[in-house]
């Protein structure tokens, strides 16, 4: 049997936890019950909501500290969808506005934007500032969540 995949629910920040989807069962929150998105499309997160996040997932969690102002993370933002989309309930994707959320950003020692940063079992494993390549997110995500990080 295939590992259960995990899904953030955007309604109430439940971490759910899905069979392999089966084609025309729509799936929802466990939780507070609104439609399930399975899409993998990045969340937005302010603190207290990345703090469950990051608290909760059994799943690796990446988050990208980001701001509307800056042009490199805009630019950035279609690679790390498409990451998202293909890691679809295998990693929880979070985006937090460093400029909505400045507390996040003071919290997690956010110095440069955009950073990622993965967290696994509750703890960072590893970080990186700048716009990453598509390939060279995929090897960073991969890398980290698989424990090897640098």
């Amino acid at each position: 049997m295939a590992s259960p995949l995990i899904y953030r629910c955007a309604r109430c920040g439940a971490m759910n936890r899905l069979a392999p989807l089966t084609p025309g069962r729509e799936p929802v929150c466990g939780k507070c019950k609104a439609d399930l998105d399975t899409s993998g499309a990045p969340g937005h997160a302010d603190l207290a909501a990345l703090e469950r996040a990051v608290g909760s997932s059994p799943a690796p969690v990446l988050v990208d500290f980001w701001a509307p102002w800056c042009a490199p993370c805009r630019a950035f933002a279609p690679v790390l969808e498409r990451l998202a989309r293909e890691q679809a309930g295998r990693l929880v994707v979070l985006k937090v506005d460093t400029e909505a959320s400045p507390a996040a950003g003071a919290r997690f020692g956010i110095q440069a934007i955009p950073t990622l940063v993965v967290f696994r079992d509750g703890k960072e494993v590893d970080r990186v500032s700048g716009a990453l390549p598509y390939e060279e997110l995929r090897r960073f995500t991969t890398a980290a969540t698989l424990g090897v990080a640098g």
